[in-house]
């Protein structure tokens, strides 16, 4: 049931938290500096926890009681990414929704373009907005479809390969003839982000629209007409896949999906020293991309090559524990 109420915000902004103490005082302080429509009383930021068993939870107690605009549900089971973002997708309502990862922050604000665009858009129903690393490097935010050679050329590592053969200008040139290389070339193809340069953040934000095949959740935009029609997130995806899943959700309906040339945000997505390789989050992965392959691959052969090369996407040189069953 959606809560009606009599002057519906402009925004609300979700960030879905399992575990992440390190991160969601800079991603929520990050809103409060560069997010102006929070100030003006016309925006709402809720954040969704998974039974977080770290310091996770008390942080957020604490910053909503520093900011009125924060409202915070403390869950207690794991739902996953898509069911937690559900939860606020489905119950409340708002000219817009905008899901921003944990692991993420603003240097700019780089929401109140996207929420225009959007207002302006009404067949779009869902924006990815740019991303860089803390260096200020680019990060792939928009993506063509999932297939089994595009997973073949992740395996061969082909964007360690192509960060060299893109300083040559006659391969470069090449690569763009290539529909994978050319998509490399369009998220990496900018040199690093000053982050401390105002001038280059204004630079970089030169509201340029595309269409996308899809784009990544950790910092995306949607119209709540499409969420009307589609419920949100696939609530049998877990964790990963649902983005793109998401996307094609959008793309059935008749809604399109774009990239809007905003302020990148900063997205960590392992940076630094990681937790390396976890089994019980390969195990999720391994089983939502499966569900993921049966409902959106098509062809017969690309489902199979794609289910063949999936234990070695997800496990890599861990794939010992695949075959032996490990727990």
């Amino acid at each position: 049931m959606v809560i009606q109420t009599t002057a519906l915000p402009d925004a609300i902004v979700t960030v879905v938290t399992y575990n992440s103490a390190a991160d969601i005082e800079v991603c929520l302080r990050s809103l409060a500096a560069h997010f102006p429509l929070l100030a003006a009383g016309r925006a709402q930021v809720h954040v969704v926890d998974n039974a977080s068993t770290d310091n996770t939870p008390a942080i957020m107690q604490r910053l909503s009681q520093e900011f009125g605009w924060l409202t915070v549900h403390l869950l207690g089971k794991n739902l996953g990414f898509g069911r937690g973002n559900n939860l606020v997708l489905n119950s409340l309502a708002a000219k817009a929704f905008v899901l921003l990862n944990a692991d993420a922050w603003l240097v700019a604000d780089s929401f109140s373009p996207a929420l225009e665009h959007i207002s302006n858009s009404p067949n779009t129903g869902v924006i990815g907005l740019p991303l860089v690393y803390p260096d200020g490097a680019p990060q792939t935010y928009a993506f063509l479809p999932s297939a089994w050679h595009r997973w073949l050329l992740l395996l061969l590592r082909f964007r360690y390969i192509a960060q060299t053969l893109m300083r040559f200008a006659p391969i470069k040139a090449l690569m763009q003839c290539i529909p994978f290389s050319r998509n490399f070339l369009t998220n990496h193809d900018k040199p690093p982000l000053d982050l401390d340069d105002s001038h280059s953040l204004a630079t970089a934000a030169n509201g340029e629209v595309n269409s996308a095949d899809w784009v990544a959740g950790a910092a995306m935009v949607l119209s709540p007409d499409f969420l009307r029609q589609s419920g949100g997130f696939d609530p049998k995806i877990f964790l990963y896949g649902e983005d793109e899943d998401l996307c094609i959700q959008a793309k059935n309906l008749g809604f399109r999906v774009e990239t809007l040339q905003t302020t990148p945000i900063v997205h960590k997505l392992g940076w630094g020293r990681g937790a390396g390789f976890q089994l019980r989050v390969a195990h999720m992965k391994y089983n939502s991309l499966r569900y993921f392959i049966a409902k959106n691959v098509k062809t017969q052969f690309n489902r199979a090559v794609m289910s063949a090369l999936l234990p070695f996407y997800v496990y890599g040189r861990n794939l010992g524990h695949f075959f032996r069953g490990d727990n």
